[in-house]
């Protein structure tokens, strides 16, 4: 409890802007093309490619590390935020998040990385792939 007139205990001059609204998230993974009813879906993912690779198809994309070795699993683009598995520059990655950071930008850098790459963005609370 802080003094009276700053119940809260903030520092004086400290504003509180309330929650900060939570980034939007998406998953992009590659799926195979297949003719039963099962296309499209998760069943039919296959890796994104291995870690190395991963991180070298998002630098074209001017999406990268922000060089701490501590986050080394983290890419920083336009717009977004990718996290990826902490796994060896040789593992396979099957999917990596996506944190939209600033939307207006975030979804057509979104489109060109999954144009590109043949990936899709999967929305992780309904299973819904697009892109």
């Amino acid at each position: 409890m802080g003094p009276p007139g700053n119940p809260a205990g903030r520092a004086r001059g400290c504003y509180a802007l309330g929650p900060m609204p939570k980034a939007r998230s998406l998953l992009l993974v590659k799926l195979l093309d297949g003719d039963d009813e099962h296309s499209g879906t998760m069943l039919h993912a296959v890796p994104l490619g291995t870690f190395r690779e991963v991180v070298e198809a998002f630098a074209a994309y001017n999406t990268g590390p922000d060089g701490d070795p501590e986050s080394s699993n983290l890419l920083y683009g336009p717009g977004i935020r990718v996290e990826l598995p902490f796994v060896d520059a040789r593992d396979p990655v099957q999917q990596v998040v996506v944190s939209l950071t600033e939307e207006d930008i975030a979804w057509s850098v979104l489109e060109r990385i999954c144009r590109g790459l043949k990936w899709k963005m999967m929305d992780p609370g309904t299973g819904r792939t697009f892109g």
